[in-house]
């Protein structure tokens, strides 16, 4: 059919029109991300956007989850609507019409869609369109109505014809639309509404919650400007409460009024599981930017009508509640870098020096305009004459590209840099230490899982740092406790919650990503025997997705004794613990706080940036000062304008900044910025330098000197500190201990893929049961197995130093009892070839003996082989297995050592073998394994040990006899090789085809000379080894 044409809109200037055609324009942005958000995140839904977007285009997980609660919300209003007025029964939605209004010319080309598109156009019953009506397409439950909404009397005469007015009950939904109509012509529409019979008006639009002068504020403003539909409704209503009183004074009595980030915490809209689940659907961490984009749309429930609905005073608690501090401002000294330099988020900031040995600070990796950076940018103060071709460039040793880490300094021992992450699913577990000296990276301890966005403090003046929190991938936090101590790396810290002085299990302490965390300076750390140290850990984010509402004082302890183990105390904090005011704004995401360490009591700490609860984080309460634990408020706030010159100081955008504490008092911020949703980035360009104290009103500035590369180093660089000979015996850590109580707990070890000692779990009757002689009663005698008969007492599936023996369980058992060194890995009775090992099939007669707990109900589901393991004195080999399994020991003892996956380059693994032929055993002593990262567990009768995929491992019993089945289970959904696998131990499909790939990569070359050949392939070598760690 023929393309309609345009129709004329009467009454409307030429420059009108052009406004308006630019304001349609709009719409084709907005349903391309719409159609981003229903194809990820309604997978299982019918899919209508996709008729109106010509070109699928995924947008960013930012814009994706912005325009998700966008469509959420007012599908909830929509769904409530329906429901309260249709008892919420499908079959009473027969009376349901919904009216689709926009310009004539939009309404046009949609009806065009539609009439197009059966899967559109076949659900609408008694369908009828004109080609010169406002009612453009009119059936029982849809209809188009192409009218200007200035055009009161056109609108009304339209849905009259639809509907019988006076009958219906009305909901108005405007979603981002007549925010672009002049102001007096949105009221007026809203007034009109109001009188038309029962009614109910749903608005979601842009506000400026922090005036127009907010960093994002100004951004989005300029961006609609520049595509010439500026915004008009927001200038006159910035805020929930100028919205709210717009409505009221309007006609409708009952107004609720909430931000999209209050909507993102309200059960009404999101339970916890519902926001959970979204980070199933694409990983996601730009928590402050959501927060900031969140902030700045409100939704508005409008009714004309009584209800029961709660009123809101949409008043912010701050400028309510009684007792709310007042600030005032900090002195400040700000210099702008030249041009685009210094532009980088989540960094973190180190102090180093010149080759002349003159102080400078560095802003290190982070995210840049466009992608991860490996470089720093440097500074140094004004008042140090400062020679920048001295500057020693950073050594070509160092970490790899890298965002969301964090930079201690430990004194003599050197600045520690401790994980970080590439994309949010892939967290880095490397550290290294920077000798700011030598302008020196040396590899220290890996991190025994990988994290970022965790809170880190060095403990007093000592070389130990206290880590806690963090994600350890884009679901999981890491609900633990880590010391680190520079020779022997980091050690699980126990923590113990505690409720005035007395120990609770209950929830005191949250797990968080994103908390701040200072020491108390002032803490009295006097003992004999450990030493101890206090401080502060505030706000965070929780698994629910939500800020945490926790101020919490932690006590760590750290015996000097090897014998007692670490432990860290962590209660609320009492004081103002009630007060809203202090609840918001010491609870924060991504802010980070410092604590002097010098002058008198109470110390003084200083909270800079980040975003918080509920509400937008206000201009006078970005920077705070105060003094724990009473929380007493000091002051706040970068002053608008410098006292020493006429020009304004910019006001930062404080989101994924470094700060540092200087020894004079002297508050540094570099870098920080953020993606303002679809419309823009906002960069600080400058280094702000706030002096705390507030009697010295002079503070030096900053100033950029220039960009370093920093190479990524090797991950074989150092790891452990040194002996004589170089090289020193690895540090044990002992595997977690877990009273596991639900199928969740389980779901979030395995999500943390990390090993750990199940215990407390019934495994049925076998526990007490299975003696030799029981299992040899109820196996039959005579019946055949093979086993393992070993030489000696560490078998090695290399030389197969072992013979495959066939003996009857009789004989088997008789000769364990003597100590003969032979070992059984059941197979398969049927077919052991080709069938992995089932205990229900292949023992029948004790099967029913044990149990998988209900605990470990993913295991039973999804359950690949079940395998009786019954071993004299002898040592299984180092080995891994591909698959997931639990290893449920059932008589007797064993002693396992696991390894990391990241640790097989140092453990002798030919390419393509899954066993080595180290015996560990002997040498976890001894230096040879000093670049590895062994963790060690000691099973008893009942205890059930997690081995994560590819954790390399190897056992020795500790007891005469030892009797376990072995449950392997598949936990990926899918990249498993193909084909014929009884052990549940052939490689993941990636790997093997990428072994056929490097054969291929290496053929190549074959025809260049050998000299050549070496050169490029160990090019490409390193290459590959760089693209792993960053």
């Amino acid at each position: 059919m023929p393309a309609p044409k345009a129709l004329k809109k009467p009454g409307r200037s030429t420059k009108d029109r052009a406004q308006d055609d630019q304001v349609m324009g709009t719409n084709n942005s907005s349903i391309v991300s719409k159609r981003s958000v229903e194809k990820l995140y309604y997978p299982d839904e019918a899919h209508f956007f996709r008729y109106f977007v010509k070109k699928f285009q995924r947008r960013a997980p930012l814009i994706n989850r912005g325009y998700y609660l966008r469509m959420h919300v007012i599908d909830v209003a929509v769904r409530d609507f329906v429901q309260r007025n249709h008892d919420g029964r499908q079959k009473n939605c027969k009376d349901v019409k919904f009216i689709d209004i926009d310009f004539p010319d939009l309404m046009l080309r949609k009806k065009t869609t539609v009439l197009s598109t059966p899967r559109l156009v076949d659900p609408l019953t008694n369908l009828e369109t004109s080609e010169t009506g406002t009612v453009q397409l009119k059936s029982v439950h849809y209809a188009q109505i192409g009218c200007d909404l200035r055009q009161l009397d056109a609108l009304r005469a339209a849905l009259s014809e639809l509907v019988n007015i006076a009958n219906c009950t009305f909901i108005f939904v405007a979603e981002v639309s007549i925010t672009y109509m002049e102001t007096e012509a949105a009221d007026a529409l809203i007034q009109w509404a109001s009188g038309l019979g029962r009614s109910e008006f749903c608005l979601l639009e842009q506000i400026l919650p922090d005036g127009p002068d907010h960093p994002f504020s100004k951004t989005m403003l300029s961006h609609f400007d520049k595509l010439s539909t500026p915004l008009k409704s927001v200038r006159r209503y910035q805020t929930l409460k100028s919205q709210q009183d717009r409505f009221v004074s309007r006609g409708w009595p009952s107004v609720k009024a909430s931000s999209l980030w209050q909507a993102w915490a309200d059960d009404k809209y999101l339970s916890s599981a519902q926001r959970q689940k979204l980070d199933e659907v694409e990983p996601f961490d730009e928590w402050e930017e959501f927060a900031l984009f969140a902030s700045h749309y409100c939704i508005i429930d409008a009714r004309n009508h009584a209800t029961d609905q709660v009123k809101t005073t949409s008043r912010v608690p701050w400028k309510t509640e009684t007792g709310a501090p007042a600030v005032s401002d900090s002195p400040c000294s700000y210099e702008e870098n030249p041009g685009s330099k210094g532009q980088r988020r989540f960094g973190a900031v180190m102090e180093t020096q010149n080759r002349w040995g003159q102080p400078c600070l560095a802003n290190v990796m982070g995210l840049g305009t466009s992608s991860r950076l490996s470089t720093s940018d440097v500074y140094h103060w004004k008042r140090v004459p400062f020679d920048k071709h001295g500057l020693a460039p950073v050594m070509d040793a160092g970490p790899s590209i890298r965002m969301c880490h964090t930079i201690t300094d430990l004194g003599a021992a050197g600045q520690l840099l401790a994980g970080g992450r590439t994309h949010p699913g892939n967290a880095l577990r490397d550290c290294w230490l920077f000798n700011k000296g030598e302008n020196k990276w040396t590899r220290t301890h890996d991190l025994p899982v990988p994290i970022y966005r965790h809170s880190i403090v060095r403990l007093g003046e000592s070389s130990f740092a206290l880590l806690i929190g963090g994600k350890a991938d884009s679901s999981t936090i890491f609900d633990g406790c880590l010391l680190f101590h520079p020779e022997q790396g980091w050690a699980n810290v126990e923590i113990k919650c505690f409720v005035g002085a007395i120990r609770t299990s209950s929830l005191v302490y949250n797990p968080v990503f994103g908390a701040a965390m200072v020491e108390d300076h002032d803490f009295d750390t006097d003992r004999t025997d450990a030493i101890r140290r206090a401080g502060y850990l505030l706000g965070g984010m929780t698994s629910d997705c939500l800020i945490a509402n926790q101020l919490l004082h932690w006590t760590v302890n750290v015996p000097y004794t090897p014998v007692e183990k670490p432990y860290v105390r962590i209660s609320r904090i009492k004081d103002r613990s009630t007060s809203l005011f202090y609840n918001l704004f010491f609870n924060r995401f991504g802010a980070v706080c410092v604590s002097s360490k010098s002058g008198p009591s109470p110390k003084q700490q200083v909270i800079v940036g980040g975003v918080m609860k509920d509400y937008l984080l206000p201009h006078e309460y970005e920077v705070i000062q105060c003094a724990f634990p009473n929380t007493e408020f000091l002051k706040g706030r970068i002053p608008p304008p410098l006292a020493s010159t006429t020009l304004p100081l910019p006001r930062p955008l404080l989101v994924g900044h470094s700060v540092s504490l200087m020894d004079d008092g002297h508050v540094v911020i570099l870098g920080g910025g953020a993606t303002c949703f679809s419309m823009g980035t906002c960069w600080n360009k400058g280094a702000y330098t706030l002096k705390a104290d507030i009697h010295d009103e002079r503070v030096e500035p900053l100033t950029y000197v220039q960009t370093v590369e920093t190479a990524p180093g090797t991950a074989n660089g150092a790891t452990a500190r040194t002996d004589s000979d170089g090289a020193s015996a690895p540090e044990i850590t002992s595997i977690l201990r877990v009273s596991l109580q639900c199928a969740e707990e389980f779901a979030k070890i395995l999500k943390r893929g990390q090993p750990a000692v199940l215990t407390d779990l019934n495994l049925g009757s076998c526990v007490a049961d299975w003696a030799l002689d029981y299992i040899v009663e109820k196996v039959g005698a005579e019946r055949t197995v093979v086993v393992h008969d070993s030489t000696t007492p560490n078998m090695d599936f290399n030389t197969k130093n072992f013979g495959y023996v066939t003996k009857t369980f009789a004989d088997f058992a008789d000769e364990v009892r003597k100590g003969n060194r032979l070992y059984l890995r059941a197979l398969s009775t049927e077919e052991p070839s080709a069938l992995p090992a089932n205990l229900t099939n292949d023992f029948p007669g004790i099967a029913g003996d044990f149990v998988l707990p209900p605990q470990l109900s993913f295991v039973e589901e999804n359950t690949f082989s079940s395998v009786l393991r019954i071993s004299g004195p002898v040592n299984m080999w180092l080995h891994y297995d591909v698959m997931a399994n639990v290893y449920c020991q059932i008589q007797g003892s064993k002693r396992l050592i696991l390894f990391p996956p990241a640790d097989v380059e140092h453990l002798n693994f030919a390419p393509g073998a899954s066993s080595s032929s180290i015996d560990v055993f002997s040498k976890l002593d001894s230096p040879s394994l000093g670049p590895t990262h062994p963790y060690e567990a000691i099973l008893s009768p009942g205890d059930v040990l997690f081995i994560p995929p590819l954790w390399l491992h190897t056992a020795t019993p500790t007891s005469d006899t030892s009797i376990a089945v072995n449950v392997f289970f598949r936990d990926l959904e899918n990249g498993y090789s193909a084909g014929r696998d009884v052990y549940g131990n052939r490689d993941l499909a990636a790997y093997e085809k990428g072994r056929q790939d490097v054969n291929k990569l290496v053929s190549s070359f074959q025809k260049l000379p050998a000299q050549a050949r070496e050169f490029y392939l160990l090019r490409l070598a390193d290459e590959l080894r760089q693209k792993i760690q960053s």
